[in-house]
């Protein structure tokens, strides 16, 4: 039986790529689960499953939420509890981008990164926290990025929070394993979801990451489970991931250099 069945799991930005996808296998480890997103999603487990055998885990209730503001955390929080007092894991899955240098992205767009990928985890493991460390027990999954470990140029802000949640993940652990709390932090590289249609800034040329490069939703989301599921720190989804981890600690200047090398000849 998966560490993962009967607990209480909440996971925002559930009706993204990944958002579905984590539905659907914590539904497969019989987890309870209580998603939300900008508009409440979708309830009935067969969305997610299609043709799947039936499963023990349940979708407890959803809800909306816009998460660009501590008001609308608070709710999260309240709308959460409300479905069930007992949030065992929080998810912190919602997520956006925006490509651009440092001068070419709006200061509202900037700031809305920030808002909703970085500043939301913080008001929310600060909300289900306490509740966590009460009962003992408790998980918060951050979503971080390759983008959190190597800056690349055009992804700025983007970098920025997630170097900002590897951070918080990194303190949450050191600061709350011991009484309980496990924090795992998943840095995928480049997946095939909508988030590779965000705006972009500073180009008349749309920039497309080629498909054979991208990672599966479907081998993302395995790889966060099975971490969730050891209660591990740190999760690089994938082959590219774990290089690009090795490359950064062997060589923090490799990566530069080839950054350099691929802009000359654009």
């Amino acid at each position: 039986m998966s560490r993962l069945s009967g607990k209480n799991i909440l996971i925002t930005g559930a009706s993204g790529g990944f958002g579905k996808e984590l539905t659907k296998q914590l539904l497969k480890k019989g987890a309870n689960l209580i998603l939300t997103d900008m508009k409440a999603p979708e309830t009935k487990p067969e969305f997610y499953l299609g043709e799947s055998k039936p499963v023990t885990g349940k979708i407890l209730g959803s809800f909306a939420a816009d998460l660009s503001n501590e008001a609308g955390c608070n709710k999260a929080f309240q709308e959460a509890t409300k479905i069930n007092p007992n949030v065992d894991i929080l998810v912190n899955n919602a997520g956006l981008a925006f490509m651009g240098r440092l001068l070419d992205v709006p200061s509202e767009k900037w700031k809305l990164i920030l808002d909703v990928n970085l500043y939301a985890p913080i008001y929310l493991s600060r909300l289900f926290l306490p509740g966590m460390l009460e009962r003992k027990h408790g998980q918060i999954v951050n979503l971080s990025s390759c983008a959190g470990i190597t800056a690349p140029g055009e992804l700025v802000y983007y970098s920025v929070s997630k170097f900002g949640i590897r951070a918080l993940g990194e303190a949450l652990d050191s600061g709350y394993r011991k009484h309980g709390v496990y924090t795992t932090n998943v840095y995928p590289f480049f997946a095939d979801t909508n988030i590779l249609k965000s705006e972009q800034f500073g180009t008349d040329k749309q920039k497309v990451v080629p498909s054979a490069i991208l990672d599966t939703p479907q081998m993302v989301v395995r790889a966060i489970v099975r971490g969730m599921e050891k209660r591990k720190m740190h999760v690089f989804p994938g082959f590219t991931a774990k290089m690009l981890r090795f490359l950064t600690r062997l060589s923090p200047g490799f990566l530069r250099g080839m950054e350099r090398l691929a802009q000359s000849f654009s």
